[in-house]
């Protein structure tokens, strides 16, 4: 059975060695063609620029209040979720059409104007040239293709930078409504508060200041000159009225002091908020950490010509000896034909 196996290996050989002139002319014929083609291929550079997200939060929230615990701290590194919310950003249409305008990449990919499907060649060759992959330590890496080392890094460079205008203009958008809207119920809680507080001056031009301090205060002064017998007929006389001043007046203008309180707290809090969100308006921060900026590349990243050249090489050699085996078969079949027909 081996002799038989070896037998048929040397066959083998024995008629690929008779057809090696076709064989050698077409592999030959590969080989040169591939080289030609290869030495014609345009040389392509690739950039890239690793990020990390930071977590998707306010920022002025880790700087305006005092107990900030670690999950909203914007100068933590983001996770999973905030992830994929960085690279489905970086894939949006804002950024796109960022980049094509920028650098004219319609004429720097060579296609037409007038073309009845340029936004679709040009967004498609776009995202061809342009790709975003996850690193093992939850970052980002932007890979940017083209023809120029230069324009491959600064085309990825640019993407990060648009990907904090992006994030910024969305949340501006927002901070602007809420700004309008805090604005709003500060005024007017503001004006309320005024309001109360002239009621409370009526209050406090009779006398009444503080209902349980005055109150214990005069018990406290009259129970002495009574204790003393000091309490003179003029005294009795302001005691009568301060006394009746406050039970007449003294729990409504407590009640309206302490509602008062609460209300300037709660203004506070609304001062506190519109702070906050002006100064997200004015000063917004970085969404992302940049690990390595893109540096043009001094090395091709494809075509790889010798392995071209090598598979090309070896696709003819496999073409000629099949070519060359139909052709055999062909001719024995047509040959088995005329046999049964004689």
């Amino acid at each position: 059975m081996e002799n038989q196996k070896t037998f048929d290996l040397l066959d083998i050989f024995i008629y690929l060695w008779k057809k090696k002139i076709p064989i050698i002319i077409v592999t030959v014929a590969g080989a040169i063609i591939s080289i030609i083609v290869s030495l014609m291929m345009t040389d392509y550079f690739k950039a890239e620029t690793v990020l990390f997200p930071t977590t998707f939060i306010s920022p002025s929230t880790g700087m305006l209040h005092i107990n900030t615990n670690q999950e909203t701290d914007p100068m933590i590194i983001g996770d999973e979720d905030d992830l994929e919310r960085m690279i489905q950003l970086l894939k949006s249409d804002f950024i796109t059409e960022k980049i094509i305008q920028k650098y004219d990449l319609i004429n720097h990919y060579g296609i037409s104007p007038n073309d009845p499907y340029l936004k679709t060649k040009v967004t498609k060759a776009y995202k061809g040239n342009v790709s975003f992959s996850k690193t093992p330590y939850q970052g980002v890496v932007i890979s940017v293709v083209d023809t120029d080392p230069v324009t491959a890094s600064k085309i990825s460079n640019d993407i990060s930078v648009l990907f904090d205008s992006l994030v910024n203009d969305m949340q501006r958008q927002r901070l602007r409504e809420a700004y309008d809207v805090t604005l709003k119920a500060y005024n007017s809680e503001l004006d309320f508060v005024n309001k109360l507080e002239d009621s409370l001056d009526i209050y406090r031009k009779h006398g009444i200041l503080e209902y349980n301090i005055e109150t214990e205060r005069y018990s406290e002064a009259y129970g002495k000159a009574i204790g003393n017998n000091t309490l003179t007929r003029t005294g009795q006389l302001f005691f009568t009225e301060k006394f009746a001043l406050l039970k007449k007046y003294g729990k409504q203008a407590q009640s309206l002091s302490y509602y008062v309180k609460e209300l300037k707290e709660n203004l506070t809090q609304l001062h506190l908020n519109l702070v906050q969100t002006e100064q997200n308006l004015k000063q917004p921060m970085t969404h992302k950490y940049v690990i390595s900026y893109a540096q043009p590349s001094d090395k091709k990243a494809f075509p790889k010509r010798m392995f071209i050249v090598i598979f090309s090489t070896f696709g003819a050699f496999m073409f000629a000896v099949a070519f060359i085996l139909f052709l055999d078969f062909i001719k024995e079949f047509i040959n088995r034909i005329k046999k049964e027909k004689q």
